[in-house]
């Protein structure tokens, strides 16, 4: 067998309507996974291919989103583009797509319409706050997102004083959408094998992002203001930071062992979890106060054999080149039309399955010709009459 007949969904046809981050992540995982995903796109191309970072014209941002896909640049617009489009979607195990809710409605391709003619069709929807409820027309992008969840604030939360919510890129809502459309994917077509049936998965980043604060969600319901809670600081030292986080007792007595101070083992402050509460800022100014006169490096020879939980902060191009990264095969080199570049190699792993990120970037349109002769048996002339009256695009 095939090292790509070998991966988990190795066999199964992915009809990706997606753009931006949340939907071409979870499409991306499945090619992973080995399905067949071909990427549906405007004549234009999905507006990420102009986003930097930017190499020789071509995003590197957008090819990590897509490695492994095929692209089909069609414009729905023309006379016989929706009709090859809903025959493909015929041949669809799943789709995904992360438009605003009702727009594949007003194209024809809704669940509905397409289930009708593939029943055991699994139809997944991304969106900010989901396809019901009032807000849910609303446009919605990952940092709205983690404006309006509650996720900024209560980042704010753990700073000194009271600033303005931070500032920044992360996706983290799209990323988390992403997860959770996988696993309900992949839940669908499981349940599709015992029962014949299809499926139609709603997700909501709204929803996703709040499931990542299970402790500031519960806190904020029962806590009351202003109690203290530990909080894990970066830790100055003489070139750069530390953590450490001696969440256990045997966690707290190690770490006082590796700092030299064995006089914190028998302080009646921090003799339990709640006593060191009572007393976290003392005991966090006395870890900076040793950290202050060593460097990163020495830090982590003297934390790393004490068994409490320590980390050294690295800027991304220093945790690319990590002993534990390579040893994992953590980062590996693709290509898109232009040239070269690494990414982070897939992280579903498996022991006996096949596994592993795809590693070409497809250009617009460049399996146009391909995906309709495989998926549809549509001949040369078919697909000329196509090219000619401009419904299909390539670069």
């Amino acid at each position: 067998m095939s090292q790509q007949n070998n991966r988990p969904l190795s066999g199964i046809r992915v009809l990706d309507f997606t753009a931006f981050v949340a939907g071409p992540y979870c499409t991306r995982l499945m090619a992973d996974l080995g399905a067949d995903v071909i990427k549906v796109e405007p004549p234009h191309g999905d507006l990420l291919r102009a986003v930097s970072p930017i190499h020789r014209e071509h995003s590197t941002y957008f090819g990590q989103l897509n490695l492994g896909k095929r692209s089909l640049s069609i414009d729905l617009k023309k006379p016989n583009a929706l009709e090859v489009v809903t025959h493909l979607a015929a041949q669809s195990d799943v789709l995904v797509e992360n438009f605003r809710p009702g727009v594949m409605e007003r194209f024809g391709l809704g669940y509905l319409s397409l289930s009708e003619q593939r029943p055991d069709l699994v139809y997944c929807s991304i969106s900010g706050y989901g396809q019901t409820g009032p807000a849910a027309s609303e446009p919605a992008f990952a940092p709205l997102i983690h404006a309006t969840s509650g996720f900024d604030f209560a980042m704010r939360d753990y700073q000194e004083g009271t600033p303005p919510p931070s500032r920044g890129r992360p996706v983290a809502a799209d990323v988390l959408g992403s997860l959770h459309a996988l696993a309900a994917i992949n839940a669908a077509l499981f349940r599709r094998e015992r029962t014949g049936q299809g499926e139609r998965i709603d997700i909501a980043l709204i929803e996703c992002i709040q499931s990542l604060l299970p402790f500031e969600f519960q806190r904020a319901q029962i806590d009351k203001p202003g109690r203290i809670v530990p909080i894990y600081s970066p830790i100055k030292t003489q070139d750069g930071y530390i953590l450490v986080m001696p969440v256990t007792q045997k966690n707290f007595e190690s770490l006082a062992l590796a700092l030299d101070h064995d006089e914190w083992l028998t302080d009646p402050r921090f003799s339990d979890a709640s006593e060191r509460i009572k007393n976290w800022t003392t005991l966090w100014a006395m870890i900076e106060d040793w950290a202050r006169q060593h460097n990163s490096v020495e830090c982590e020879a003297a934390l790393l054999p004490s068994g409490c939980p320590y980390g050294r902060y690295r800027t991304i191009a220093e945790a690319m080149g990590q002993p534990q990264v390579k040893a994992r095969n953590g980062i590996v080199e693709v290509s898109d039309a232009v040239g070269n570049f690494k990414v982070p190699n897939t992280p579903l792993r498996f022991q006996r399955a096949s596994y592993g990120v795809g590693t070409k970037v497809p250009s617009l349109g460049q399996h146009n010709r391909d995906t309709l002769a495989e998926w549809l048996d549509m001949d040369d002339d078919a697909i000329r009459a196509l090219e000619a009256e401009g419904a299909l695009h390539a670069d």
